[in-house]
């Protein structure tokens, strides 16, 4: 992807503002101007992610402005849209430009809004300045200090920037060029750590536990989470400023500081802590093997104890290119095993995350979308097939029931978290592709709370083909039998939470089929879960564990299988599977993970060429579960 020219250096600048960091893209220039209620002062931060980030100071200076525009963007836009920053990008596609050319067009939300670029952090600040108290320093060479920081962001309103005396680091240019107060030092003045991991836990009184990394989460906790400051059932899990050690570990977006906004406007509690406990972590290799998982676990105790019987909202993933993994260069443990890890431990609290992931898991502007106006109700766009439709396309005969044909429900995913969500939409609803194959789009629900755009969108500009159902776990990706079975947090079930937290959002969404039940490493869900679905998702379920499609407790299910990459290959793996079922229905709920309309197309074109002999059928979601419901037999999956 080309980048843009490298920043402007910090140095020589004028005293009495801050920096001019960059320019506003040309992309956005021009745009027509009218009179609005209020501002909306665009900025953009893509030129940094030009710089080598192998330069210890570019990597820094990188970190330092986004992580004070993601906070000001928290605060600024708490009560409404206010700051607005193109930072992402993906598949071509300039993200944030989009969306805010779809709003100032086609959409309309904010036609009449009167934008104001500017490249000057100084004059942003100073614009702003009643929306936030002052400054919160932090200790870079403790980097969960800067997961304080962003908790105290929220909670107390006051922006982060890490300790840094040098004259041309951000910390210099805030407190002494702007005159900015320090309202609060996770670092001692001098620049040495307020967190040790020997002692006592500074103003508790708490035994250190010989980490300085829990310390200062411990501290954390007692200062706001125990105390109710933080806002409730909000957690946001990324990666702290560990990233400072190995910025080029994964994208210049990967430090995921631009995803921060939505929750520091929401006073979400901030924690990066692995969730093993056989091993210390890369980041923390000194401390008692255990001490970050018994500190994950207390942290997610205090998130459930704040919002008693309810669903905590956790935005983020495990940091698999940086650390807890042997990708990060340390650890034995695989990535999955520990994404799968992490969602055991959560689900057992009553939270599920939405998915962040490396590669596509950067966000800018959700504290901007959440303001987007979405209508009380988004039906699904097309009506399902009856089974009168079935008769007369051969997949069922005269007595109701399915013709020996196997047929092919293409689940497309991962659409767990709205940063994939966000910069998948603009590209693939645009794919002139689109509407050649029945596609069922698994787009969680819950991701309408900081992609509310993207949802709309989808909805407004699908096709016959384009079918909405949830993916993994339906509201929020976790485990369902974790829901019931809990070893590690000893709380009471909490299916019937769960099914009221996803109901009113698949009825919002018109959604009522479930495309994966990932049960991961907390074992296979049964009878008792696929019943709690029922009562939202009574259309179907693709499962993980099971062996093939059957009826459990009234709702059709069928286990998903993922495709090869290969276009070629999935078409050749489809038509290994209708083989192995011939003379009788067969079906595969086929799984892919971000490809393109135009890829399903070419899947189908090599299944009529290459294998057209076949009886294979592609069909929308409602027709495959329903299908399988009116199946006596069905065949092994493959």
């Amino acid at each position: 992807m080309p980048r843009n020219r490298p920043c402007l250096s910090l140095e020589g600048v004028t005293r009495g503002l801050l920096i001019c960091l960059l320019s506003v893209a040309a992309a956005v220039r021009g745009l027509a101007a009218s009179a609005p209620d209020h501002p909306i002062d665009l900025f953009d931060t893509r030129p940094l992610k030009g710089m080598d980030l192998r330069n210890r100071e570019n990597a820094r200076r990188w970190w330092d402005t986004m992580h004070l525009l993601a906070a000001l963007q928290g605060l600024v836009n708490r009560d409404g849209p206010q700051l607005y920053l193109f930072h992402t990008a993906e598949f071509g596609v300039e993200t944030d430009v989009f969306w805010w050319e779809w709003y100032r067009g086609e959409d309309g939300w904010l036609r009449e809004a009167r934008p104001r670029e500017t490249s000057d952090i100084g004059r942003l600040l100073t614009d702003h300045r009643s929306a936030f108290e002052g400054l919160v320093v932090y200790d870079e060479k403790v980097p969960a200090t800067a997961n304080l920081a962003s908790t105290a962001a929220g909670v107390e309103r006051l922006l982060p920037v890490r300790w840094d005396p040098s004259t041309n680091a951000l910390h210099f240019q805030l407190t002494q060029t702007l005159g900015l107060p320090v309202k609060l030092w996770l670092v001692n003045p001098d620049g040495t750590p307020k967190f040790t991991g020997t002692g006592t836990i500074p103003d508790t009184g708490e035994a250190s536990t010989g980490s300085a990394k829990v310390d200062a989460y411990r501290w954390a906790m007692a200062r706001w989470l125990s105390t109710g400051r933080c806002g409730p059932g909000i957690g946001a899990y990324y990666v702290d400023a560990y990233w400072l050690r190995r910025p080029d570990g994964a994208g210049p977006e990967m430090h995921t500081l631009a995803n921060h906004d939505w929750f520091i406007a929401r006073r979400a509690f901030f924690f990066d802590l692995s969730p093993w406990g056989d091993e210390a972590p890369v980041d923390d290799p000194g401390q008692p093997v255990g001490t970050d998982k018994r500190c994950l676990l207390d942290v997610l105790r205090g998130l459930a104890g704040n919002l008693p019987g309810g669903m905590v909202k956790l935005g983020g993933f495990p940091p698999w290119p940086f650390k807890y993994t042997s990708h990060a260069g340390a650890g034995r443990h695989e990535p999955v095993p520990t994404e799968w890890e992490f969602t055991r431990l959560i689900s057992q609290f009553n939270a599920y995350h939405e998915a962040d992931a490396a590669g596509l898991g950067a966000i800018a502007n959700a504290s901007f979308h959440a303001h987007y106006p979405l209508k009380a109700r988004y039906p699904q766009p097309n009506t399902p097939p009856t089974a009168a439709d079935w008769q007369a396309r051969g997949w069922i005969g005269a007595d109701g029931r399915p013709t020996n044909r196997f047929f092919v429900g293409h689940y497309v995913g991962d659409y767990d978290a709205p940063s994939w969500l966000a910069k998948a939409v603009p590209a693939f609803f645009r794919d002139p592709a689109r509407g050649r194959v029945p596609l069922g789009w698994a787009f969680d629900p819950n991701l309408a709370d900081r992609a509310p755009q993207a949802m709309a969108y989808a909805y407004a500009h699908a096709t016959p083909h384009d079918f909405f159902i949830a993916g993994d776990s339906g509201a929020g990706y976790l485990n369902p039998r974790a829901l019931t079975v809990r070893p590690d947090s000893g709380l009471p079930p909490a299916l019937s939470a769960w099914v009221e937290y996803c109901r009113p959002r698949y009825e919002r969404w018109g959604m009522t089929i479930t495309g994966f039940l990932l049960d991961g490493s907390a074992g296979a869900s049964g009878d008792t879960e696929f019943a709690a679905y029922r009562a939202f998702s009574p259309d179907g379920l693709g499962t993980h564990f099971e062996r093939g499609p059957s009826v459990r407790a009234g709702v059709a299910t069928c286990p998903e299988r993922d495709l090869p990459d290969s276009a070629v290959e999935a078409a050749a793996f489809i038509a290994k599977a209708a083989g192995r079922s011939a003379g009788k229905p067969g079906f595969l709920w086929a799984r892919s993970i971000l490809k393109s309309p135009a890829w399903y197309a070419e899947v189908s074109a090599h299944l009529k060429e290459r294998h057209g002999a076949l009886p294979i059928e592609v069909v929308d979601p409602y027709s495959f579960f329903g299908l399988i419901r009116r199946t006596v037999s069905v065949a092994p999956m493959p």
